[in-house]
């Protein structure tokens, strides 16, 4: 299966087929790149160096601080009024249930228009997977950093142990520390040295959860593609044979001036759809109405967001959500991302299912490998790559 057909309902046009070349330039562009600065584990900085300040690579100018003032004051970031339990929670059971699925799907369909976002509880992954799967994270950024580098990623790739994403010089760093590989599909990760060997049941995990995700994903997809009317397997179609699923954990140390700085920065998922499994610890926060909302973390649920991709497709009706992840004095947080995402040759753009003369299509036609390149190379810019698509297509309508 190629970029250009998915099942008979993707079809590269002339247009599309200019920008997958531009694509493949992008690709080109990007090899041989280098890290413009040294890459420090901001892990290390913390537990070996001992910092009392934040560096001035980690600070971010004053509108991007996660802070707001009151009365002249600074207030924190743990403020009660941060935290909120508005974010809709999706009873999975209940979308597998006859009798209740379709009020369920009814609240499901308006979590991903209006926040792009929600809670699924009542999964089937059991709750003692999701905790050896935070166990075992915890245990590998708890190996040396000497047995972390043996998974070093480059700017060309950014599969491995890292702490910064962005190669343009002077970028402003993330608190935060990381390790990503492909986990989908599965058969293809066995004899893959990008998963590690410590901790020693860390592929037997990691295998297990991402299979048990996997099957979230494929129900998931089919119930959105019903809410956006059309057959189960809709959505899956335009992902494409070649979909992938990549893993990302993430450890945010404690920060010394936790005002200054973002354990990410803000952005929207590039890919679909995204699965996170959080510890006890806040520090997620979404954006709606144009207001940061600290997300409250809900024991053994699954965040899920939806990505760039599902909004383009869907021409603008499901939304992507834009998000951050702010840090404190006190405790290091982790978390588990699975990103669900299409295959890279597969051409991307609104469906003509969602286009008609009073909805035109929002966004230009690329490639997901393209899109990808692009968003990396640009570094977090919260919903800016995706708006700046739209901009360049209302243009060139325009003209």
């Amino acid at each position: 299966m190629t970029g250009g057909e998915v099942c008979g309902l993707l079809v590269a046009s002339p247009a599309a087929m200019e920008n997958a070349a531009s694509d493949h330039e992008d690709e080109v562009a990007m090899e041989g790149l280098k890290w413009e600065e040294p890459v420090q584990s901001v892990q290390e900085l913390v537990e070996k160096v001992g910092v009392r300040k934040v560096p001035s690579m980690y600070i971010r100018p004053m509108k991007d601080r996660p802070t707001r003032a009151k009365r002249g004051a600074v207030a924190a970031i743990a403020r009660d009024s941060w935290i909120m339990d508005r974010l809709p929670a999706i009873d999975y059971a209940a979308l597998q249930d006859e009798k209740k699925r379709h009020f369920a799907a009814k609240e499901l369909a308006m979590a991903c228009e209006d926040w792009g976002a929600f809670y699924l509880i009542n999964h089937p992954i059991p709750s003692s997977l999701l905790h050896a799967v935070q166990q075992v994270a915890k245990e590998f950024f708890q190996l040396s950093l000497q047995e972390k580098q043996v998974y070093a990623n480059t700017p060309n790739s950014l599969i491995g142990y890292g702490s910064r994403m962005g190669t343009s010089k002077n970028t402003i760093l993330d608190w935060g520390d990381y390790f990503l590989h492909y986990v989908w599909p599965i058969e293809d990760q066995a004899i893959d040295e990008s998963w590690p060997r410590k901790p020693p049941h860390y592929r037997y995990i990691i295998g297990e959860y991402s299979k048990k995700v996997h099957k979230l994903y494929e129900a998931l997809m089919g119930i959105f593609s019903e809410n956006l009317g059309q057959e189960s397997n809709y959505l899956g179609n335009y992902f494409g044979d070649g979909a992938t699923h990549i893993l990302r954990m993430n450890y945010y140390p404690p920060c010394p001036q936790p005002h200054l700085t973002l354990g990410l920065g803000s952005h929207s998922d590039a890919g679909g759809m995204t699965f996170l499994l959080q510890d006890e610890v806040p520090g997620l926060q979404l954006k709606k109405d144009n207001k940061w909302i600290m997300v409250n973390p809900l024991k053994d649920a699954l965040l899920v967001n939806i990505g760039d991709q599902l909004q383009i497709l869907s021409n603008g009706r499901y939304k992507s959500v834009e998000h951050r992840v702010v840090v404190n004095k006190h405790a290091p947080r982790i978390t588990i991302a699975i990103f669900c995402n299409p295959a890279d040759d597969n051409i991307i753009s609104p469906a003509p299912e969602f286009i008609d003369k009073n909805n035109p299509p929002l966004y230009k036609s690329m490639t997901y490998g393209g899109f990808l390149l692009s968003f990396f190379k640009k570094g977090l810019d919260g919903k800016g790559y995706i708006e700046s698509l739209k901009r360049k297509h209302q243009e060139s309508c325009c003209i």
